[in-house]
Parts: C-alpha cells; sequence; structure tokens
C-alpha cells in the first residue's frame, strides 16, 4: 500500500506537510513509533512557515484543510501509546478544538483518544461517554472498519464497568454489520469473535469460546494484525488454563508475549501478569515471587489503575504464601493494599473491580478465621456487579476457599441465588476440564502464526 511513498526521495516528502504526515502514518503502522515523531514536526515546519493570510503553495485538498488536526491526533496517539494520559488527553483536546463540525473523522479520532486517557486513568464512566462518542463519529464519517475495530476497547469498557452483557451486545452487533460487508472485513471480525471468546471463557462456557476462537483462526488468512495475534494468543491461554492445562496456557501466553506491541490501547492485563496467577494457582510460588521482584511489585505502591492487575496478581500471591506458611504479615500486606485498590476503583466507580477486590478481601477475611465477615464481603461482591455469573471463571479460579464460602452462602440464602448458580458452574467447568474434555490441541500454539 506504502510503496509508492517509499519510492519518493526523502527530501520530496519532507518538503510536503500531507506527504510527512502520510509517511508518520505509515511509520505508525509498522511499528516504529520513534521515528514516527520528527515527520509530525516536519509537517508543521512547513504550516508554519507560510505567513498568516497567505495560502500554501500547495494544492487547496481536504487532507491539507484537515491536516492540523490530524498532526494533533497523531501526537495524542504516541503519546497515548508512551502511557502519558495527561499528554494525550491535551493532543486530543487540541485536535477537537482544530476539528470543523462536519470533520467527522478527525473529531472520531480525538474523541476516542480522550476516551483512551480517561481509561488508562481508571476514569470509566467519562472513558465511556467519550468513546462511544468516537464510534458514533466513525460510522458518520464512513469509516465502517475502524468503528468495528473500535468496537474491542469499548466492549472492554463496558467489561471494566461491570457489565459484560453490554459488551457482549455489542461483538454480536459488530460481528453482524462485519459479515454484511463481506471478506474486506475480515480482520475486524477475527479481533470480535476473540473479544467474545473471552467473554464466554470468563462465564464458563469454554465450549462457546473454542468455538469464537477457531472462527478467528480461520480468518487469520486474511489479516496480519498484529495486535489480533496477540490477543488470540492471550484468550487461547486463557481458555487452556480454564481447561485445565496450565502447561499449555503458559505456552500460548510466551506465544502472545512474541506478539505484544505496546499501542494505542493502555495495558491493563499483563502478560506476564497472568502467567505470574497460573503458577500461583499451581503452587509455584517462588517463580511468582521471581515475577513481582522483576515488574517491582510491592504491597505498599501506590495504587493506579494501570498497576491494578500486577496489584491484585500481588494480593494473590500474599494469600497463597499465607496458606503455604502461615505467614500472618502476609495476610496483613494484603489487607492493607486491598483496602486501598478498593477506595480507588469505587472513587472511579469501576465495578468490575470492586467485585475482584470483593472477591479476595472475602478469601483474604476467610483465613482470617473471620467466616462471617468473609461472606459478608462474598455477598457484597456477588451485588455489586449486576451480572456476577458472567464472571464464573474469577470466582471458581480462586479453588477450594471459595467453593466453601460459596457452598455456606448457598446454605443461608444468600445474595439472591448466584451461589447455587455459580456452583452449578462449576460442577460443568470441573467435567470441561477434564483431560477427556480437552478443548485445544497442542498444535495450536504454532498453527496460527505461520499463517
Amino acid at each position: 500500500m506504502y510503496g509508492w511513498l517509499r519510492a519518493l526521495p526523502d527530501d520530496t516528502i519532507r518538503r510536503s506537510p500531507v506527504l510527512s504526515v502520510f509517511y508518520g502514518d505509515m511509520l505508525m503502522h509498522s511499528g516504529d513509533l520513534d521515528a514516527v515523531e520528527p515527520r509530525l514536526d516536519d509537517a508543521e515546519r512547513v504550516l508554519v512557515a507560510v505567513p498568516v493570510g497567505r495560502a500554501l503553495p500547495l494544492p487547496d485538498t481536504a487532507e491539507l484543510r484537515t491536516l492540523p488536526a490530524t498532526i494533533a491526533i497523531y501526537r495524542a496517539s504516541l503519546a497515548q501509546a508512551g502511557g502519558d494520559a495527561a499528554a494525550t488527553a491535551e493532543h486530543a483536546r487540541h485536535a477537537l478544538d482544530l476539528a470543523r463540525p462536519d470533520d467527522h473523522l478527525a473529531r472520531g479520532g480525538a474523541a476516542g483518544f480522550l476516551g483512551l486517557a480517561a481509561w488508562a486513568e481508571g476514569n470509566v464512566p467519562t472513558a465511556l461517554e467519550t468513546f462511544t462518542q468516537a464510534v458514533a463519529s466513525l460510522h458518520a464519517a464512513g469509516n465502517v472498519l475502524d468503528a468495528l475495530n473500535s468496537t474491542i476497547p469499548l466492549a472492554d469498557m463496558w467489561l471494566a464497568a461491570g457489565r459484560p452483557s453490554q459488551a457482549r451486545r455489542l461483538y454480536a452487533r459488530a460481528i453482524q454489520l462485519a459479515e454484511s460487508r463481506g471478506g474486506a472485513f475480515a480482520r475486524a471480525t477475527t479481533g470480535l469473535h476473540v473479544g467474545l471468546s473471552e467473554l464466554d471463557g470468563e462465564a464458563g462456557d469454554l465450549a462457546n469460546a473454542k468455538r469464537h476462537l477457531e472462527a478467528a483462526e480461520a480468518l487469520a488468512d486474511h489479516t496480519a494484525m498484529t495486535e489480533g495475534r496477540f490477543r488470540w494468543f492471550v484468550a487461547s491461554g486463557l481458555l487452556a488454563n480454564a481447561a485445565g492445562e496450565p502447561d499449555e496456557a503458559v505456552a500460548f501466553l510466551d506465544r502472545a508475549t512474541v506478539f505484544y506491541r505496546a499501542g494505542f490501547f493502555p495495558d491493563l492485563r499483563p502478560i506476564a501478569a497472568l502467567k505470574a496467577r497460573i503458577w500461583i494457582k499451581r503452587g509455584n510460588l517462588s517463580k511468582a515471587a521471581d515475577w513481582a521482584r522483576e515488574r517491582g511489585v510491592s504491597a505498599t505502591d501506590g495504587t493506579s489503575y494501570l498497576r491494578e492487575f500486577d496489584h491484585l496478581t500481588l494480593v494473590r500471591l500474599l494469600l497463597a504464601e499465607h496458606e503455604a506458611a502461615h505467614d500472618g504479615r502476609a495476610l496483613d500486606r494484603a489487607s492493607g493494599l486491598l483496602d486501598r485498590l478498593y477506595a480507588a476503583a469505587d472513587a472511579s466507580k469501576r465495578a468490575g473491580s470492586l467485585l475482584e477486590i470483593r472477591l479476595l478481601q472475602a478469601l483474604g477475611r476467610d483465613a482470617q478465621g473471620r467466616r462471617a465477615y468473609a461472606l459478608e464481603s462474598l455477598v457484597e461482591a456477588l451485588t455489586l456487579a449486576p451480572e456476577p455469573e458472567a464472571y464464573a471463571r474469577l470466582l471458581l479460579d480462586e479453588g477450594a476457599r471459595m467453593l466453601r464460602l460459596l457452598q455456606d452462602a448457598r446454605e443461608q440464602g444468600l445474595a439472591n441465588g448466584h451461589p447455587q448458580r455459580l456452583l452449578g458452574l462449576a460442577a460443568t467447568a470441573e467435567v470441561a476440564a477434564a483431560p477427556s474434555g480437552r478443548l485445544l490441541p497442542p498444535s495450536s500454539a504454532e498453527s496460527w502464526p505461520a499463517r
């Protein structure tokens, strides 16, 4: 696609603000983010060199008229990729100031990066509002492919808000639209199927999770998207772990690491932490402790949404260390960290985070011998989110202590019948995870990227 641009002399590109931005876009798509900003600087240098009131010595095109807003959006994207939420929001707001009312593409891009910046900071309500506006602007601009791809982060935001059913509806509508448009939209459909696989796996429906991954794999010939490949391997790892194949799960996550590149979406679920959770569940606490040291995560850290997944993984390690060595200090560190994490998530109305934090608090309080207080925390967790069964895997992965708490809650008639339904899902999950019910063949870890 960009072959003609590469063939041009570099000096010719640098003298044209439009070509400079096009070249920066090419570099961004190739992953060479460090080389993008100099091209944006070249474009702005030409634009500001023209005296006020004078026309540019270039043809007056739509691309040229929208270029200042476009440059601001690219700067927002670079800031987002670098993890600088404040700079992302600043550049995105500048782009909105520069964009014309009918420039839906620029306005959609700017609103999208405002949403991503809010999401990275944990402000889920603002993220949902602005990113929903962004998707609507992309549709208004006729950019259906980007609108479909934007479904994936928007669905993730709804998950953070504790609304997996809304995420599922978004995916289903987007797949229907993508399939109605034919093969050219296969790239978007691939990512949508991966997203649905993760939702099904979390809800305990491993068979449907597998079917969505197979659908994504079948479309892999039509896409070379690194982001799609990375997430396919993550979802495959999660499914393998749920199916009782932890070694296979780690192999998939190792492959995901190969494809992962820091991009526009905040890295809220680091692959290394996903592997650490598998090691903790298997009792390999020394390996998980190595992860914590290498990652530099501790129970005395300040809280931030970007580190929340790491911190919740550390809590699981501390709880496991107490189980292994009856270390009361580990429980105290876990309790203090959970209290701070809860306060931060509550302030930002992240129902998904609050559910997980309360579940871990229930486990910690039960380990302290405070069963009544633990049940109170469990009941609160199950009533925080309107659809607790959609988070079945989150509960079932916590093992025997969580199952005993659920059984007690069921016997006492607590939490509106949710414990009974979750225990039913637990029984189904045990059958699915039996060796004869293996869902993914070992060859899957190698087959998809080779295409």
